[in-house]
């Protein structure tokens, strides 16, 4: 009997963490769904050297309209007798505009809102639409942050989306233990690890982002993670046996 295969959907994954994600998940028996707004042909080109099937998606999250469309458009996709193991990361995220709440402009503030919290909860109710009564294993993943659990000033945005990002994966998770086959769900923090949104971060002036020196700081003195090594972890307990739905995880829990 042929193996069934593993469909894997990433959002923001031409670049950082994203794309380490993809790395790290593309292998034989693998199809990798990858969602972003630029083109992902090398991309596409590494991962398949590394024996996945790779489908590119290319959206725009803050076109959050078209989101329903956009999973049933990968669920149609994908053959339900061939498939034993459906996920879909969350991984998306921006932080600009950085700065106090009524500051930046209007058009920019619903952006980051849509990015960080409409898109990843518009994509994982679609989701739970479309294969809730499949019987195979089904997750989702969150990409949160230490700021859901802590204001900064500047991040009012940012740490109130992540925030609503890990509520919904608790209260999602407990809706899902009532179902025949539930989907698990479960938020994750990476923690600071070298990725651009860091740079960004670090490139923040002090009025907009007071404690821009802690992250100059800690990025000078080396002790940001390590986006490729997190993402491997972050990978293997996608794919084990257990999964912590409905749970909040950091990078220093797996």
């Amino acid at each position: 009997m042929t193996p069934r295969e593993k469909h894997i959907i990433i959002t923001g994954a031409s670049r950082g963490f994203g794309r380490d994600l993809a790395m790290h998940m593309a292998e034989s028996g693998t199809v990798l769904h990858l969602i972003a707004r630029s083109d992902m042909s090398a991309l596409v080109h590494e991962l398949e050297a590394r024996g996945a099937e790779v489908r590119t998606w290319k959206q725009d999250l803050t076109q959050t309209a078209e989101l329903h469309d956009l999973i049933s458009r990968i669920a149609e996709s994908i053959s339900k007798q061939d498939t034993g193991f459906l996920g879909l990361v969350n991984n998306a995220g921006m932080i600009d505009p950085v700065g106090p709440a009524g500051k930046y402009s209007y058009d920019a503030y619903k952006s980051n809102l849509e990015i960080n919290f409409v898109a990843p909860i518009l994509l994982t109710h679609a989701f739970i639409q479309h294969f809730q009564d499949w019987d195979v294993v089904k997750r989702v993943i969150m990409i949160s942050s230490g700021a859901s659990k802590k204001p900064y000033h500047g991040w009012s945005h940012y740490c109130s989306t992540k925030a609503g990002v890990d509520m919904f994966s608790r209260t999602a998770g407990i809706e899902q233990t009532k179902q025949r086959h539930p989907v698990e769900i479960m938020a994750f923090n990476p923690g600071r690890i070298a990725t651009d949104m860091q740079k960004t971060i670090r490139e923040t002036s002090e009025e907009d982002f007071p404690m821009v020196h802690d992250f100059i700081s800690a990025w000078k003195e080396g002790v940001i993670g390590d986006s490729r090594e997190v993402a491997g972890r972050l990978s293997r307990l996608m794919l084990a046996e257990f999964f912590p739905s409905g749970e909040i995880l950091s990078h220093r829990d797996i």
